[in-house]
């Protein structure tokens, strides 16, 4: 060869430019150099192959092939052939990876492992070929030569077409073989000392760490957290598009602050650990990896926290750790290429392993070490930083000692490196004068200073905004940290912390455990908010420090660090906040200052103004004292005011330095006084001066130079602006049409300057944001009041400039809806950037685009980006519909998808297919039932966009299967096992709802969910402990409700709902609370009292206005558990107040409050009182009674007239009371009615009971519920209404009576399960219609509206939930089976047509619903004569009339399946298949009713799929599941053939029961290839069992619960049967759903069912798993020949639909 010139990939220079011109690498500030090399790089080239395998052979030697590759450069080097086409060799550029969408072939890898140290492990070389050298066959053309080091192995060669493409190859290559510490130190300086462009890492002494290392070390972090948190990690179908589509961006995004070395590990970690995440559980190598990687993720995360505190000081070898941390990373990125490789060049088996994202890889044992190395070399780097930062405290130590006086030695030795406090703005804009002890500031750095027992345990600042809160603690906090006297107060040093407006308990915990780190030394963590708070107290208790909380809103961000602070004597907390009540919440019963930070008076505010007007050396020559004093005096005082006016001198002044700006400022001011009152304006200012001193500076924007004649209309622009809302510079971009960043911040700081925008993040690497005063929007309203066509015209600049900026034609797509033509923008692509996504329907609103709007709250694309961008939930959506007009339908829609998506273990996007699919079917089925004309146009468009988000596979409903608009006004997304629940309105008028949930045996959870919050269910903070009582009651003269809950330790704890707040803890209980109540106030005198009872048979009374810690009284005499209160409440305030308290000492006591002596003992029940109701006088002469009742079955009537003597005695059956509640009507003089429930399991005992109190004589029973009454309400909103009860049942419905009617006015259904607890949401002092709210059991919460339209309810001749379906005989429509019989929990039998899916007959026998029905045709009519039924030990054979015809008899115990197969002889269904647990099969001839044969097996069956039915002649083949019938212990699958005596066994034994099996596929041959087993972990195995190989195991989120297939087909007959049922007058379904699909699209698949209902399928010949839209809450299905599929529900229907592939 000819002209050789090579390039090793190491550098032996240890000088960073030199080495960083070896490699190549770009520039420091090539910001696009460095996002280049963050994308892989992709070009095309000729690999060069020797031309035999024996190349050695001299005939071949000069001999090779020349083969066109696509090569892509990324972790290594992968190239796979390409077919010939120009140009045939191209440049590198950036690029992607391929994705993996099919098995490829050819694909091949060559690793590129970064140099290490001067230490090469590869070599490229660049040469051109000759005749007389190594290649002669491509003489004259460039080579690049690939070699490893340093054995030299096997070559790649490439040819490239010229010169200058082989020298930029070689050049992409060197770049990648860099050391990444030798890019860290080029593109951010974070090693040594500096260079390459970067700044050093030492910090000066007594300053912040820099924040350049941050950028690294965090990145990767912030990065990794991201992706996780988002649940992007989760339900990826290809691991490639995961690595493109989100871990690129979220690399790239980094690339241009941190360097591209954090992007590829970011990349690399998650690229693995995904990959090994679904392999997990797999194969053994896989798990083991997939360990390595999450610890590995684990351990970065502790390293890259630790490194931002090393310097490169001569003693703390930090150059050392980052060359550990390159080396670390690039053993990660190293793996990653192989894992490219692998999902890449495998063959079907190894796609399919990596490609999905539940199925595995096998890994080889190489790369499984490799990784457990890196594992462990991480856990040494770790431990060698914690030496590290050892040494470094040491250094800073011996520096200080000699540094500084002895007095302030210790508290700066602490405080070195670590300080972080904000900086203060610019020194000329601060004033400021300690001296004068009467000024905020000085105030408060006066209170922290104290100690001992005057100390203040908490300080706070508080007034409104603009008074300069921040500013005023920021002050404090740099005195105390500064000066000596605040260095000994606090020798632990100060810290600050920001509280905004938005911040999250995930942002406290971090919060915490950063503070705790900061004090110990050593890195605290913690997995939850409560662990933080332990560790940081146990931390800080010794410690004499500042923690300054800035800006905060509400009271439970601040409560764990006020409760971490509590225990420590020597520390002090500042806060600022707008409210002073939440500093007062704060003490908790300490020492509380609060100092208001708001008008300056005298010299203070002319100092203030001064510094202001004169602020970057900037006097003005007409500054007077009498203008001064004048211009004070139009500002009032007011900061922001002062700040304004002083804004415009300065302004003045620079434009006419000759003449000052106090006269010109002072005019203009003067000028504008109250000029804004004099508008038709409707803003009323409370500072009048500041709206003067505005108009004043805005002005001013009109006189500006002709360089910034803009600034008007970007002021302007503002109008869009509310109040609190920040404005991202994305946002602010597109408002002011700005075209970068730096162009956004001139605007802004230009503003900021004149004091009429509030600015954030102007720090390096910070993100910039604007806000406006209140005020400030006021006078941009005011502004605009005259002008509205002008704020528009900004509103709809600011939409349409966000689109133009994402890629959105701004015209839209025209859309008709109804008549109206609307232009359509697929807004629903607009990216996030924290303001867009929730402003925008108010800025289309605005822009007069409300028609739009509607438009999109109807397409279910923009409906699924909300929910996405909401993180699933549809708390944004239901905000969105609040800006809609006239569109009726859109609070249903939301409901249906809040149904659909509110649960959270699927996938997100399969969540968004069912809500799609139950749209798109619900609203089909009103527009079908014939909607309304007015609403027709929007469901037919809603219905349009729903179908079209859909994705195959997706079921269509058939025949009279209708799915209906639901019921329910919301589905709140509570966990299971609701165990209390409560429910109000808040002052607001918002409704909330509170849950006491239980993980084990009792309820330890309370979870809150409020509407106002637009968001999902949040744990509420700072309770622990059992509940055993839940109510809401009233909050005494505020009105506001108040939460009262038991709790841990015998207490009650009261919180405040408008900010879940704790503002009581009540404690005097020696046992837990069971009940509550409240007594209203009585004047001024006497307050409201909250009254609670207790297991420990005390009855308590508490002050309700002051909430004192201890009980008011303590009322004794009950011997056991109090389990119920009531209060009399009869108008006679100052006399007495009675309260009644049942008990299960079988007594009802009557008590008076205000002297605390029990008035009566009440006797007679002879079991526990449940519960005590009052029916007390209504001023008509009416005397008083209690009623109570008891589990004897009575209710017993106590008179106040009678000396409390029982009256009446009513009687209910010998059934327990369980409830009981008193409907009242409203109007004068009329009747009032006791209504009890029992809790029965008897028919009799689920009527409620109606009781006159006139006679006490039961004057109705109440009947509907077929399920015991399990909980009992009243609605009683309005007055002059016909009294509401509402019950709830285990009938899975909640019922809603009219007493006066004595009738059920209303059926609420939609729980799947049990209705365990009902609560009313009282709207009467909101003006709000009451709402209830119900649980169930193990299902959704749900809020139903008792006004409005009564939704049409499906019926069904079921009463309980479909647990089994069969098929009976086939020859319906396209060969679909022509009856269906269903059989439910209630035991009855019913037929269905399934070609008009309507019901055709009831069976006139019952059946256990969990077991098998096998149905015969005795007669050979293809018409079912008989069914064979599971009687226990027996069978017995029943005609279609009910009369049982025979009994096979030889089982000894519980036969639990029972099935067809052909005869001997080859007929079809001459036998059938019996399972039982006394572990044997029984083989029986169907006509003669013989037994045939007895298979034993070693253990109980339970499952009988049968895999051949002997249908094609072959032998009969089956599978038993056989274990214990337990459901504990070891459980195997055996395959078995009739004739046979071997069994095969499949795979091992498996330690838990198998939910389900099933036999899949068949075809033409009769025989099912597949067997699919579920597990209620979520595991679903495929099975060949023919060669007994498990092909697949998929892993969901999910408890499996049953599975069908469509195999075996009905085998009963060959035509429809006529006569025998008929069709229940329904026609036939089309045509066209079943002709369009064929066989072989589901003949090898399964259908799944979770156990809350929901569809998947599994394709056993392509081994996937995809959720199934369709019907929800399917408790059972069936496969019906066509791809039909038959479901029954919880609710009790049976639906029919076609699978659509």
């Amino acid at each position: 060869m000819a002209s050789i010139e090579g390039a090793s990939s190491s550098v032996s220079k240890a000088d960073g430019a030199s080495a960083c011109g070896d490699y190549g690498l770009p520039a420091g500030e090539d910001t696009a150099a460095w996002a280049a090399l963050m994308h892989p790089c992709v070009g095309n080239l000729l690999q060069i192959k020797p031309a035999g395998m024996i190349a050695c052979m001299s005939r071949l030697a000069n001999k090779a092939t020349v083969t066109a590759v696509s090569v892509w450069l990324h972790c290594g080097l992968h190239y796979q052939p390409r077919p010939p086409a120009d140009p045939v060799c191209t440049p590198p550029v950036a690029g992607n990876m391929p994705p993996v969408r099919k098995p490829e072939k050819g694909c091949c890898f060559f690793p590129l492992r970064r140099d290490e140290s001067g230490v090469a492990f590869w070599e490229v070389r660049v040469v051109r070929a000759s005749l007389t050298g190594e290649l002669p066959a491509v003489a004259g053309r460039w080579v690049i030569e690939l070699v490893h080091l340093p054995g030299r192995g096997d070559q790649l060669r490439f040819c490239v077409a010229s010169e200058a493409d082989a020298r930029e190859w070689h050049r992409q290559l060197r770049m990648r073989a860099a050391p990444l510490v030798l890019v860290w130190t080029r593109h951010v300086g974070v090693a040594g000392g500096g260079g390459g462009g970067g700044d050093g890492i030492g910090p000066a002494l007594g300053r912040p760490a820099a924040a350049k290392r941050l950028l690294v070390m965090d990145a990767l972090t912030r990065g990794a957290d991201h992706l996780v948190a988002t649940g992007a990690l989760e339900g990826v179908v290809g691991v490639s598009e995961l690595v493109t589509d989100v871990t690129q961006k979220e690399a790239s995004n980094l690339a241009a602050a941190a360097g591209p070395v954090v992007g590829v590990a970011l990349q690399s970690v998650c690229f693995a650990a995904r990959v090994f995440a679904a392999a997990h559980g797999v194969f053994e190598a896989a798990a083991q990896a997939s360990a390595d990687v999450d610890d590995l993720h684990g351990v970065c995360r502790r390293l890259l926290i630790a490194l931002r505190d090393v310097r490169d000081d001569a003693d703390v070898v930090a150059a050392e750790l980052l060359h550990l941390l390159s080396r670390l990373l690039a053993d990660i990125e190293a793996a990653a290429g192989e894992l490219h490789h692998l999902v890449r060049s495998r063959r079907q088996r190894a796609w399919l392993a990596c490609s999905a994202s539940c199925r595995g890889v096998e890994l080889g044992s190489d790369l499984a070490d490799r990784l457990s190395r890196s594992r462990r070399n991480a856990d040494g780097l770790l431990d060698e930083l914690v030496v590290a930062l050892q040494r470094q405290t040491a250094v800073d130590t011996g520096r200080i000692l000699t540094a500084v006086s002895p007095e302030a030695q210790l508290a700066a030795a602490a405080r070195a490196g670590w300080q972080g406090l904000p900086e203060l703005p610019e020194d000329d804009s601060i004033f400021n004068d300690w001296d004068d002890r009467t000024l905020p500031a000085a105030r408060l750095y006066d209170a922290v200073m104290q100690s001992g027992a005057t100390a203040s345990a908490v300080v706070g600042a508080h007034g409104m905004g603009g008074g300069g809160k921040t500013l005023t603690c920021l002050l404090v906090a740099h005195k105390v940290s500064l000066e000596s006297d605040g260095q000994l107060r606090f020798p632990d040093g100060v810290h600050w912390t920001q509280l905004s407006r938005h911040i999250g308990l995930a942002d406290v915990r971090a919060q915490l455990c950063h503070l705790a780190t900061i004090l110990s030394g050593e890195l605290v963590e913690a997995i939850d908010l409560e662990l933080a708070v332990k560790r940081l107290k146990a931390v800080v208790k010794d410690k004499a420090c500042l923690v300054i909380l800035d800006d905060v809103w509400h009271e439970p961000r601040v409560a764990p660090f006020v409760r971490a602070l509590a225990n420590s004597k020597r520390s002090s907390l500042l806060l600022s906040s707008r409210r002073v009540d939440i500093i007062n919440v704060c003490g908790r019963g300490r020492i509380v200052l609060c100092v208001k930070v708001g008008e300056r008076r005298g010299a203070d505010a002319e100092s203030v103004l001064i510094t202001h007007a004169e602020r970057g050396g900037v006097p003005a020559k007409d500054k007077t004292v009498e203008r001064v004093r004048r211009a004070v005096e139009l500002c009032g005082g007011l900061p922001l005011a002062l700040a304004v006016f002083g804004s415009l001198v300065r302004g003045y002044a620079q434009k006419s330095p000759h003449k000052g700006g106090w006269a010109t400022a002072l005019d203009q001011v003067g000028s504008h006084e109250g000029s804004l009152f004099t508008q038709p304006s409707g803003v009323d200012f409370e500072y009048g001066c500041l709206s003067d001193c505005l108009r004043a500076s805005y002005t001013a924007l009109e006189e500006d130079d002709d360089d910034r004649p803009l600034r008007i209309q970007n002021f302007r622009a503002l109008c869009v602006v509310r109040s609190k809302e920040q404005l991202p510079w994305p946002a602010l971009a597109a408002l002011w049409n700005a075209k970068s960043k730096a162009a956004v911040a001139v605007i802004a700081r230009d503003l900021h300057a004149r004091s009429l925008v509030s600015l954030r993040g102007l720090g390096p690497g910070e993100t910039l944001s604007l806000s406006l005063h209140d005020l400030v929007i006021d006078f941009l309203a005011a502004i605009f009041i005259i002008d509205s066509a002008g704020q528009a015209v900004c509103y709809s600049l600011l939409v349409e400039r966000y689109c133009h900026r994402n890629g959105i034609a701004a015209a839209g797509e025209e859309v008709f809806l109804g008549r109206t033509r609307v232009a359509l923008r697929p807004l629903w692509l607009l990216p996030p950037d924290g303001y867009v996504e929730r402003a925008l329907p108010r800025l289309l609103v605005a822009a007069g685009a409300a028609d739009e709007l509607d438009l999109l709250l109807l397409d279910m694309r923009f409906i699924a980006s909300r929910v996405e961008v909401a993180g699933g939930h549809c708390g944004l959506y239901r905000s969105d519909c609040r800006h809609a007009v006239g569109v009726v339908v859109l609070d249903d829609v939301a409901t249906v998808v809040e149904g659909a998506v509110v649960s959270s273990r699927r996938p997100l996007s399969a969540r968004l297919q069912q809500a799609a699919w139950e749209v798109a079917a619900r609203f089909g089925s009103l527009l079908a039932d014939g909607a309304a004309e007015t609403d027709r146009p929007a469901l037919t468009y809603l219905c349009a966009s729903a179908r079209a988000y859909l994705v195959s596979p997706f079921v269509e409903l058939l025949g009279a299967s209708r799915l209906l608009v639901p019921q329910e006004r919301r589905v709140l997304p509570f966990s299971e096992c609701v165990d209390h629940m409560c429910a109000g309105f808040k002052e607001s008028g918002g409704l909330f709802v509170v849950t006491a949930l239980s993980l084990g045996r009792v309820p330890t959870m309370l979870n809150v969910w409020d509407e106002d919050t637009e968001a999902g269910v949040t744990e509420m903070e700072g309770y622990v402990g059992e509940v055993e009582c839940l109510a809401v009651v009233g909050g005494g003269a505020s009105g506001t409700p108040l939460l009262v809950i038991s709790g841990a330790g015998c207490a009650l704890r009261v919180w405040d709902t408008e900010r879940w707040s704790c503002v009581a803890v009540l404690e005097g209980h020696t046992k837990a609370v069971c009940c509550v109540t409240i007594v209203g106030a009585c004047g001024s005198d006497t307050p409201a009292r909250l009254v609670s009872g207790g297991r420990d048979g005390t009855v308590r009374v508490w002050d309700a206005e002051r909430w004192s810690a201890m009980s008011v009284t303590v009322l004794e005499g009950h011997t056991e558990e109090v389990t119920c209160l009531a209060v009399v409440n009869n108008g006679q305030c100052g006399s007495r107040v009675l309260v009644a308290s049942g008990s299960r000492d079988k007594t009802v006591r009557v008590w008076n409050l205000n002297d605390g002596k029990s008035v009566a003992v009440l006797e007679g029940h002879s079991d526990k009182v449940t519960s005590v109701v009052v029916v007390d006088g209504d001023g008509s002469g009416t005397p008083v009674y209690f009623v109570s009742g008891s589990v004897d079955g009575t209710l017993r009537v106590w008179s106040e007239a009678e000396r409390w003597s029982c009256v009446a005695v009513l009687e209910c059956n010998t059934q327990p009371v369980n409830h009981v509640a008193v409907v009242r009507s409203g109007a004068c003089n009329q009747p009032t009615w006791v209504v009890s429930a029992s809790r029965s399991y008897h028919i009799e005992g689920n009527a409620l009971r109606v009781w006159d109190i006139k006679d006490w004589a039961c004057v109705a029973l109440l009947e509907g519920h077929t399920e015991p009454i399990t909980c009992l309400s009243v609605v009683d909103d309005d007055p002059f209404a016909s009294p509401r009860v509402v019950s709830g049942s285990w009938d899975k419905t909640v019922r809603v009576w009219d007493v006066a009617a004595k009738s059920c006015v209303l059926v609420l259904e939609g729980h799947i399960h049990q209705v365990t607890g009902l609560a009313v949401a009282s709207g009467r002092n909101c003006g709000k219609p009451a709402l209830v709210i119900s649980s169930a059991l193990t299902d959704k919460v749900r809020v139903w509206s008792l006004a409005g339209r009564s939704p049409q309810v499906a019926s069904s001749p079921h009463a309980m939930s479909v647990r089994s379906l069969t098929a009976m005989g086939n020859g319906g429509h396209d060969g679909a089976a022509a009856h269906l019989m269903s059989v439910s929990e209630d035991t009855t039998v019913h037929v269905w047509d399934t070609d008009t899916w309507s019901h055709v007959a009831t069976m006139p026998w019952l059946h256990q619903a969990y077991r098998r029905i096998a149905v015969l045709d005795r007669n050979g009519c293809s018409v079912p004569t008989h069914v064979v039924v599971p009687s226990y030990e027996q069978l017995s054979v029943l005609d279609m009339a009910g009369v049982c015809v025979a009994e096979w008899c030889g089982h000894t115990s519980l036969i639990v399946e029972v099935v067809l197969v052909s005869g001997a002889d080859g007929r079809a269904a001459g036998r059938v298949l019996s399972a039982s647990i006394d572990k044997t099969v029984r083989v029986w001839d169907v006509d003669s009713g013989v037994c045939l044969d007895v298979i034993h097996f070693p253990d109980s069956v339970k499952q009988l799929p049968v895999l051949d039915a002997g249908e094609k002649g072959s032998p009969v083949r089956f599978a038993v599941v056989v274990g214990p019938f337990c459901g504990l212990g070891p459980h195997g699958v055996h395959v078995k053939c009739l004739g046979q005596a071997s069994t095969r066994i499949l795979g091992g034994v498996q330690r838990h029961d198998f939910e389900s099996v099933v036999a899949v596929g068949g075809g033409v041959s009769g025989c099912a290839p597949y067997l699919v087993l579920i597990f209620h972990d979520g595991t679903v195995q495929v099975w060949d069992w023919e060669r007994a190989t498990c092909l697949h195991v998929f892993k969901e989120p999910v408890s499996w619960a049953r599975c069908a297939s469509w195999w075996p087909r009905p085998s009963t007959g060959t035509r429809r049967p006529s006569g025998m049922f008929g069709s229940g007058g329904a026609a036939a379904v089309n045509d066209a759903p079943a002709a369009s699909v064929s066989a072989a699209a589901f003949e090898d698949a399964a259908v799944l069912i979770d156990t809350t209902g929901a569809c998947a399928l599994v394709d056993c010949r392509q081994l996937t798993l995809r959720w199934l839209p369709g019907p929800p809450s399917v408790v059972s299905v069936c496969c019906l020949p066509g791809g039909r599929l038959a479901w029954g529900f919880w609710t009790d229907g049976v639906y029919g639909g076609q699978l659509s592939m």
